[in-house]
């Protein structure tokens, strides 16, 4: 008997970690992505991938799993993008894919397009709750406003892009950031 529990625990210890990470992984329904000019379905995928990855696994796993989900162009690109990365110990860093990524599948053209409109978004005649989602969008092409830093330059901005007589009241009320 004990021969057996020994085999068996050292059965479970032959098979590699990162086969029970990405079984955990795949289970959450990761998105598949297959390339293609698909700005608005990169930007979808990298985001859906990025909340598995804050749910549960460990970093030095998590390009290997998204990267799992590329078919198609995808894949091809990143076989040839994976020879161009650096890598530290064997381990490509998330921000490293997450750049490459973006820099082939998000034209930086359309990225600075999107921070421009972040910079000159108005509320107009949308409600409040429409003109802070179109704000929380946008905000990620302006990498100066990273959530929790420069807390009072994004209150500034969003208040900016309020309609007047919000802004008015907003400055009565004398809001600290």
């Amino acid at each position: 008997m004990t021969i057996v529990l020994k085999t068996l625990i050292h059965d479970r210890k032959a098979r590699p970690v990162e086969y029970h990470g990405l079984s955990t992984f795949t289970k959450h329904g990761p998105p598949r992505f297959k390339g293609g000019f698909n700005p608005k379905g990169a930007q979808l995928w990298l985001s859906e991938i990025e909340k598995i990855f804050a749910v549960d696994c460990y970093e030095e796993h998590k390009v290997t799993y998204a990267t799992y989900m590329l078919r198609g162009e995808a894949e091809d690109w990143w076989i040839f993008a994976l020879q161009t990365l650096p890598a530290t110990d064997d381990v490509i860093s998330r921000d490293a894919l997450k750049e490459k990524f973006l820099e082939n599948y998000f034209l930086k053209d359309l990225w600075l397009e999107k921070a421009k409109e972040f910079l000159e978004l108005k509320q107009g005649n949308i409600i409040i709750r429409e003109y802070a989602s179109k704000f929380n969008e946008l905000m990620k092409f302006q990498p100066h406003y990273k959530k929790g830093e420069n807390d009072e330059d994004i209150c500034t901005q969003f208040e900016n892009g309020l309609r007047a007589n919000i802004q008015t009241i907003v400055g009565v009320l004398h809001i600290t950031y």
